[in-house]
């Protein structure tokens, strides 16, 4: 029974390491990804969005029936790997009925592409940049949140008795990412409290000098990260190759040696 038992499990296990099967799995959550988009439409006859809604159900149960396959594969093993307890995660909570109402969790689950995607060897390079800057972007979000906020609260002492752009702390933060991102500040934002406020100027030069000066760094810090992380790869890849040679030689030696 035990051997039965264990050979089961291992044509079980074959199936799910399978790259057919993530294949399938992957293009199974491209398609829940479209019927989700086309589940956002209001003009939708009833028909067809129970179709929608039948497709997205049988999605549901085939991503429960992968997660009870590899749960009786590897059983406790299976929630050593932090993929497999996002995959958990997301369906567990997905699967529950209340979910149907709210698309946003629903959502949750087409982010297990990310899980599949990181099998391909260029886009798992794109996932591992992202991962590596993650930090510096951390960083630099806070010191620039740091920054936006005081110069909201300096605009709101300054202009907001007159100007509604900056009456409230967050108008002023909306008015001065409008001025970060260039959207049409200087006519209608900087031109109009510069026409009251004659050294307005200067508020508005700072902020966008220090905008770019930060945004400029963030860049620099990035293209360090990726040149220090390709540096190490390539001194890796050496590594392992001059290991790779020296054990030839060795073995070469040994047999040389034995004749």
């Amino acid at each position: 029974m035990n051997k039965y038992l264990e050979q089961n499990r291992e044509k079980v296990k074959h199936l799910v390491e399978n790259k057919s099967f993530d294949m399938f799995i992957m293009m199974l959550i491209c398609l829940d990804a479209v019927v989700f988009g086309l589940m956002t439409s209001e003009h939708l006859s009833n028909g067809f969005a129970n179709i929608l809604f039948t497709l997205d159900r049988l999605c549901m149960a085939i991503f429960i029936v992968e997660m009870l396959l590899k749960l009786y594969v590897y059983s406790i093993g299976f929630f050593k790997s932090k993929w497999n307890v996002f995959d958990f995660t997301v369906i567990t909570v997905s699967s529950f009925s209340f979910a149907s109402y709210f698309i946003v969790l629903r959502t949750f689950r087409l982010f297990r592409l990310l899980k599949y995607i990181n099998k391909f060897s260029k886009l798992k390079r794109i996932i591992n940049i992202f991962s590596t800057l993650l930090p510096n972007f951390v960083a630099f979000s806070l010191v620039f949140a740091v920054f936006l906020y005081v110069f909201a609260i300096i605009s709101t002492s300054l202009y907001g008795n007159v100007f509604i752009e900056f009456s409230t702390l967050s108008s002023a933060v909306f008015s001065l990412m409008q001025v970060f991102t260039l959207d049409g500040w200087a006519s209608s934002i900087a031109r109009p409290v510069m026409s009251v406020f004659e050294y307005a100027w200067v508020f508005f030069t700072s902020f966008l000098l220090i905008s770019f000066l930060l945004i400029l760094s963030f860049v620099m810090s990035v293209i360090d990260e990726i040149i220090k992380k390709d540096l190490k790869v390539e001194q890796t890849q050496k590594t392992s190759t001059t290991k790779t040679k020296t054990k030839k030689v060795v073995r070469t030696k040994k047999k040389s040696e034995k004749q």
